[in-house]
């Protein structure tokens, strides 16, 4: 008798370990070697995960295979958390003959050229983009539109390698970053020079610029289901003083959408944008901006949204992301909670502000505020901390949820919060 399980393609081995513990027997992992070597998370169950190389699809495909026969497992649907990992999860899925996005729609979502030549194509908004491969190419959008623009990878994820450009300078810098950046991360699946929605194009070489859009940017987690769109959540962005452009600080679950934005228009915008770049059946999570009373779109994905989202998501509702992941893949119907079932919480992130080894770290005076529900730190005494834009991942120190006092600033409790984590730090040493 087959033992059924969802497929869970690459994730990270904090996602692992919480799937396999909250919903046992229940998933089987695809994942990256090198991501098992280096994690602090004991791995499952030998039956319940598959190490590969997950830059070879064959060979990933081909050890699925092996495993699948070993432990006598059937495969009843396809999950992805990781954007670097929805390329593999298509062509697994396909292999399969299981529902997931095809690999033209995951390409499509992914170009964050490819994805605004679509949208604005079918008239919705976004901003106006080019392809770059030398500056001149971005002061003629910025020329363009009479303002600052964005230059950025034409894959990736957040804030990693985005910076804006107001001066012919600035664009010069920025491509000069993003060359060295991207050709040098160690993420190869992220910015490796494999296939892009744009025939022809290295993703190393050639990036992308956008109109800098000004206003409030939010994100949202819905499911599409032929034509049928359903909101999971909305959330505010806070920006991060003083970090990188697009750092965000924090996150406001449940947001309510600007009274510009009628809320059943906003659900067919959904729909149309992700019709728009070849999808029919996802789970999605889209950031965009509040602007001229519109909702202008800056990138889609075919995943639900990550970081410290799934936790707040939890906190607010009770909710879960995770069991919602596994149930849509598996084609069970999801219920999500109604207005009446959400507290307003936030998901603080918490940052180091300079580059350093940790000599100490105590959350203590946090956790001790009586608006703190969590904290959870990923960093610890001993661990480097290099800022962008050399590293954006090990400046992030953890998270912590909070609710809100509501006669205070959110952005303001958000500084005074972060200021609570007692940070010893030894000064950078490059060789060491």
């Amino acid at each position: 008798m087959l033992n059924r399980r969802v497929l869970v393609v690459g994730t990270t081995a904090d996602y692992i370990e919480i799937i396999f513990q909250r919903f046992p027997g229940r998933a089987l992992f695809l994942t990256d070697a090198c991501e098992r070597a280096k994690a602090a998370e004991p791995p499952p169950d030998a039956s319940a995960e598959v190490l590969a190389d997950l830059s070879r699809p064959e060979d990933c495909i081909a050890a699925l295979g092996k495993h699948l026969d070993r432990w006598r497992i059937g495969v009843t649907g396809v999950a992805c958390f990781d954007c670097e990992s929805l390329a593999l999860a298509a062509q697994v899925a396909d292999r399969l003959g299981l529902p997931f996005p095809s690999a033209a729609a995951v390409a499509a979502s992914r170009s964050k050229f490819h994805s605004k030549r679509l949208w604005l194509r079918a008239g919705l908004p976004c901003p106006a983009v080019r392809l770059v491969r030398r500056p001149s190419d971005a002061v003629r959008l910025m020329e363009r539109v009479g303002g600052p623009i964005v230059l950025k990878p034409l894959t990736g994820s957040g804030s990693e390698f985005v910076f804006l450009c107001s001066t012919a300078d600035d664009c010069r810098r920025a491509l000069r970053a993003l060359r060295v950046g991207v050709r040098e991360h160690p993420n190869r699946r992220m910015y490796g020079p494999g296939p892009s929605s744009v025939p022809g194009i290295d993703t190393r070489s050639v990036f992308a610029a956008e109109q800098f859009v000004r206003g409030e940017e939010y994100s949202c987690d819905f499911i599409l289901d032929g034509a049928g769109v359903e909101v999971i959540r909305i959330a505010r962005k806070i920006y991060a003083p003083g970090h990188a452009i697009g750092t965000v600080m924090a996150y406001v679950v449940p947001a309510e959408l600007p009274p510009a934005i009628d809320p059943a228009g906003f659900r067919r915008q959904l729909g149309d944008a992700a019709r728009a770049l070849g999808l029919r059946r996802a789970m999605c999570m889209l950031d965009f901006i509040v602007a001229d009373g519109k909702a202008v779109m800056i990138e889609l994905t075919p995943r639900p949204g990550g970081d410290c989202l799934p936790f707040l998501i939890s906190r607010c509702s009770g909710f879960d992301m995770f069991g919602c992941a596994l149930d849509f893949a598996e084609g069970r119907a999801v219920v999500i909670p109604g207005p009446g079932q959400w507290r307003l919480l936030v998901g603080l992130r918490l940052f180091a502000l300079r580059p350093g080894v940790i000599r100490a770290m105590d959350s203590r005076g946090l956790c001790a505020d009586p608006r703190v529900l969590e904290c959870s730190l990923k960093r610890g005494p001993g661990e480097r901390i290099v800022l962008p834009p050399q590293d954006y991942d090990s400046r992030l120190l953890g998270h912590v949820i909070f609710e809100p006092s509501p006669a205070a600033d959110i952005a303001q409790q958000c500084i005074e919060l972060t200021a609570k984590l007692a940070l010893e730090m030894h000064a950078d040493d490059p060789g060491g």
